[in-house]
């Protein structure tokens, strides 16, 4: 498990990097709303999450 203290500094940066995407006018998906709150909740990492997230949507690095 991961401290209270950076689950919110990962909730925080989600936040903030969500938002700016979509100020940017990008759409954020629910199953990657999910991914990052697995992160923020301390299930998986940074790594994880990048590695899901290319895995969703096609960019593997293989």
């Amino acid at each position: 498990m991961i401290s209270k203290e950076e689950s919110e500094a990962r909730a925080r940066a989600a936040r903030e990097a969500i938002h700016s995407t979509e100020l940017e006018g990008g759409y954020v998906t629910e199953a990657f709303r999910a991914d990052v709150q697995d992160y923020i909740d301390g299930k998986i990492d940074a790594a994880g999450l990048a590695t899901r997230t290319r895995a969703r949507y096609g960019a593997d690095r293989s």
